[in-house]
């Protein structure tokens, strides 16, 4: 009787500017030729599962988020002032062109994307229809991004519930869970906090134990530690080839180091 080949589940948090780090971890995936069955992505995370499940390329991703740092930035001009300091109207015609208009179905890794449900408090999760307003809800950030209104819910990042959708892809089918977190204990080294710092402080207390909390379907957890990267570096300075470089190493290092235990799980 044949061996059953075990299909893997990659699920990609949340995280921001962190996000550089998945295209690191799934390059060593790659490298060392272990395929991805499925997919699930929620806020940064959805933007980079939603353009690697359409394409298979990293390469092009990174340079889309690197070369142009000054229109990428200039996405966050669109400002707003009803829900949200930034309409969102740009970042959609943005994620329109990049993902060319694709829907859930043009996907050649089955995907699952999540976004919050600001009415209801619960995660909502995308399957089907157009990528760009799936990548939209889940990387809404409260007060930055005006939420987005959508099947009679008010979607916004989908962190806030569901950081790491790791039951997506156990959902789905996969054997084998990997869970990227990119909220790591180092960031809570400091203990001289301002104002400013104890504001910062609390949403990541936040974020890393319901992240945490979201992993409880993984097999394998992989957690780039990225705290060096944002005191150190103004927000201009996250999309530039030096820094993105930085963080997508710091995901190969992190992901090489799961590489035996998602082999023994194999």
């Amino acid at each position: 009787m044949a061996k059953k080949i075990k299909k893997i589940g990659l699920a990609l948090g949340s995280g921001a500017y962190r996000g550089f780090a998945h295209i690191g971890v799934i390059r060593t995936l790659e490298k060392h030729k272990l395929p991805i069955s499925y997919l699930s992505g929620s806020s940064i995370g959805a933007w980079v599962a939603a353009y690697y499940s359409l394409f298979l390329d990293t390469i092009q991703l990174e340079s889309d988020l690197t070369k142009n740092s000054r229109e990428n930035l200039s996405l966050l001009l669109d400002l707003n002032w009803s829900g949200g300091l930034v309409g969102g109207n740009k970042f959609t015609t943005y994620l329109e062109r990049k993902l060319e208009g694709k829907n859930f179905s043009d996907a050649q890794i089955p995907l699952r994307l999540v976004a919050t449900d600001l009415l209801s408090a619960r995660p909502y999760v995308f399957s089907r229809g157009r990528l760009s307003t799936a990548v939209r809800a889940s990387t809404s950030v409260p007060i930055i991004f005006k939420p987005l209104e959508y099947d009679s819910c008010l979607l916004a990042d989908g962190g806030m519930s569901n950081p790491v959708p790791s039951n997506l892809v156990k959902d789905m089918g996969a054997d084998i869970v990997i869970g990227v977190n990119l909220y790591h204990d180092n960031e809570f080294k400091e203990k001289k906090l301002n104002l400013s710092k104890l504001v910062v402080r609390s949403s990541l207390v936040m974020l890393n134990n319901l992240a945490k909390s979201s992993l409880v379907n993984a097999d394998v957890v992989i957690s780039p530690d990225l705290s060096n990267i944002g005191p150190k570096n103004s927000l201009s300075k996250y999309f530039t080839p030096k820094i993105a470089q930085e963080m997508i190493l710091i995901g190969e290092r992190a992901a090489e180091k799961a590489i035996p235990d998602i082999k023994a799980l194999l």
